[in-house]
């Protein structure tokens, strides 16, 4: 296919798709087969293209073209039905305005069933113009009843015998005498409490001053407390419990060692001093040392061995034949006291 001729058919359909959509936005639907009719009526202010035509508040249409008479006698108003929508040919078209922020639409008014002689495309309605006034009181119209019925019981209130309302005056009036009392007490409060209101706030206004003073410090003091806590959290705190834990288990071992060598050593003292009981005379040393043999036993010890080393001291060649094996007789020490008669007691 040439150029030419692709060119000629995307050129078409841009053209169809062009002239649907304008017909669209304006509510019109050139490949459907909706009713197209038209409504004549004397003004038209405040209506637009695309603008609802309804029947009982639903959307059965829009419209999709005004223009006025040749004559400018009155303004028609081409509108786009849907298809299926059964209209008689003596309907109204009333020109309303539904709220007082929207914009204005067409209503169809209408009463019964069309049956085969309805509206067709190319037909054309009567229009009429619908006042605010009138749209108001639609609205407005199941109040009024209410309206009445509270208006009713004002008059009857106001033509009582008793003088009720009267009275309920006379006490608004009290009622409102007080509030003034009231209010001239609460300005003579809040102006006998301004000067304590001024210094609070000038106190307010010094306290946040030097808090803006210290902002450096309050900061530091937070850089501080942030760092200590970012070291307690990175610090091995189970590993140091842990090593606390066995040191305490430690302690507790040598702490049950000392309790038994304490034991111990509390033994051997009772021991000791079931020894050395002097007091009582029952321990064996004591005995000893209470035992008069014993006593003189040690003295004469004692006493040999002050003789030994002095014969040591005197004859020490005496002693040399210890080694040799030979034996030489003794020869006593002159005034020995041992030998009280003068004889060796080897030789008794």
């Amino acid at each position: 296919m040439r150029n030419e001729v692709k060119i000629g058919i995307l050129g078409l359909v841009s053209i169809v798709l062009l002239i649907w959509g304008y017909n669209f936005l304006q509510g019109k639907n050139i490949f459907s087969s909706d009713i197209v009719a038209n409504a004549v009526f004397t003004s038209v202010d405040g209506l637009n293209i695309a603008a609802p035509v309804t029947i009982s508040g639903y959307k059965v249409g829009a419209v999709t073209n005004i223009k006025p008479s040749p004559d400018y006698s009155h303004v028609i108003v081409e509108m786009n039905i849907q298809d299926g929508t059964k209209i008689p040919k003596d309907a109204r078209a009333v020109l309303v305005q539904p709220s007082l922020m929207g914009g204005k639409e067409i209503s169809l008014k209408f009463v019964g069933d069309c049956g085969n002689d309805c509206l067709e495309s190319g037909g054309t309605l009567q229009g009429n113009v619908s006042g605010m006034v009138d749209g108001i009181l639609e609205v407005a119209d199941p109040y009024l009843g209410k309206i009445d019925t509270i208006l009713g019981a004002v008059a009857k209130l106001s033509m009582d015998d008793n003088k009720q309302l009267n009275a309920t005056f006379k006490e608004l009036q009290g009622v409102v005498t007080n509030v003034k009392v009231l209010t001239d007490l609460v300005n003579n409060l809040l102006v006998s409490s301004s000067v304590n209101i001024s210094v609070a706030l000038s106190n307010l206004k010094k306290i946040t001053g030097n808090i803006k003073d210290s902002n450096g410090e309050i900061t530091s003091m937070l850089q501080n407390i942030n760092t200590i806590t970012t070291q307690v959290k990175d610090a091995d705190l189970e590993k140091t419990i842990a090593s606390a834990k066995e040191a305490l288990d430690n302690i507790n071992q040598v702490v049950n060692g000392l309790d038994g060598t304490l034991s111990k050593a509390n033994n051997m003292i009772d021991n000791i001093g079931k020894i050395t009981d002097f007091e009582n005379q029952n321990g064996l040393v004591a005995a000893l040392f209470n035992d008069k043999n014993f006593k003189g036993d040690i003295d004469e010890v004692v006493e040999n061995l002050n003789l030994l080393l002095q014969d040591i001291r005197l004859h020490p060649e005496r002693y040399k034949t210890v080694l040799s094996g030979k034996y030489k007789p003794y020869k006593p020490v002159d005034q020995d006291p041992k030998l009280k008669d003068g004889k060796d007691p080897k030789d008794q």
